[in-house]
């Protein structure tokens, strides 16, 4: 079977915001589940943490707040344009 191919300008839009939404997501959650192995290796004595872990939740944090506000910036534009498009009642 041949796949369906969309030249909607709106299809790409909303796959662009579902990556940015997941990618927010992911950043975040790595962010936390790296603070949380830090804050347990800190009541463990540390000596098994990893050296750069340390780095994670500090690279992690603001690339998803860089995704959160592309995802803002993306969403508003593709809501304007639905607004402009559609009719006024």
């Amino acid at each position: 079977m041949a796949k369906n191919k969309q030249t909607n300008p709106q299809s790409s839009t909303a796959r662009i915001e579902t990556i940015l939404g997941f990618a927010f997501i992911a950043c975040v959650g790595l962010t936390v589940l790296a603070v949380l192995v830090i804050l347990l290796a800190a009541f463990t004595n540390g000596s098994w943490v990893p050296v750069g872990l340390g780095l994670v939740p500090m690279l992690a944090m603001p690339l998803g707040f860089l995704f959160l506000i592309a995802l803002l910036v993306t969403s508003s534009k593709r809501r304007k344009a639905e607004k402009i498009q559609s009719p006024t009642k």
